[in-house]
């Protein structure tokens, strides 16, 4: 069986070429951390990422707690990122934690709620977008080793996690802890640059693993029906 899996994502016989700035391809068993703030992509680079895995025939699952499925379709159509067809498939399994968890449970249990949901973690390939949002209220310095163990273990098993962060909704001991344990390490940015303006920013600040080279920062803007594009200079998102 082979030891990784592809990022190349190919739409009408051509690549983005996200896949080669980041490496081409992702080493099984990788825990990988995505952080930025509200509204700089975290969101966009899993649907990216998850459409280019589907493709390549990998399984995956994704916890969303911005969107229902209604709309998380809706928006991934729209950028050229379609998982339609695997939803239908039963290749791609989604959770809205709006519908699922929100409407019947206290959010300080859901922490249990997702270490006790085994059909999310079937799949090859877990994105939970994002886990700061989900457990800002039941993740704490004295259960973290819980969720970090059970990550561990599942990550032995050869599947891949995908977790997105904002610093900004949950402790910074917690979420540092999460930027030491990952295999992968993105940070996503806004930022403004003089002459230019508002650029958006991925920088890899941690790759263990990597098979091929990767750009340590690529800035990137969002386009309708393309949806992410490389950027040689700073645009509007």
């Amino acid at each position: 069986m082979k030891e990784t899996k592809s990022l190349i994502l190919k739409r009408k016989g051509e690549t983005d070429g996200f896949a080669e700035r980041f490496g081409a391809e992702i080493p099984n068993g990788s825990l990988i951390f995505m952080e930025g703030k509200e509204g700089t992509g975290k969101s966009i680079f899993c649907q990216r990422f998850c459409v280019s895995l589907l493709q390549n025939g990998h399984s995956c699952s994704y916890v969303s707690t911005q969107f229902t499925i209604k709309r998380f379709l809706r928006q991934t159509s729209s950028v050229g990122y379609n998982v339609r067809q695997y939803l239908m498939s039963g290749k791609f399994f989604f959770i809205s934690t709006e519908v699922t968890l929100a409407e019947t449970l206290p959010k300080n249990t859901f922490l249990e709620g997702l270490l006790t949901c085994r059909k999310l973690f079937d799949p090859d390939i877990i994105f939970i977008d994002s886990l700061s949002t989900l457990l800002n209220e039941s993740l704490t310095k004295d259960n973290l080793v819980e969720l970090t163990s059970f990550f561990n273990r599942i990550t032995g098993t050869g599947k891949i996690v995908f977790l997105t962060a904002n610093p900004n909704e949950w402790p910074e001991e917690i979420h540092n802890a999460f930027k030491m344990i990952t295999d992968v390490h993105y940070r996503i940015t806004r930022e403004s640059m003089p002459g230019v303006g508002v650029v958006h920013n991925i920088y890899i600040e941690k790759f263990n693993g990597a098979r091929k080279k990767y750009e340590p920062m690529t800035t990137f803007s969002v386009k309708p029906g393309t949806g992410l594009s490389i950027e040689s200079s700073g645009v509007a998102f």
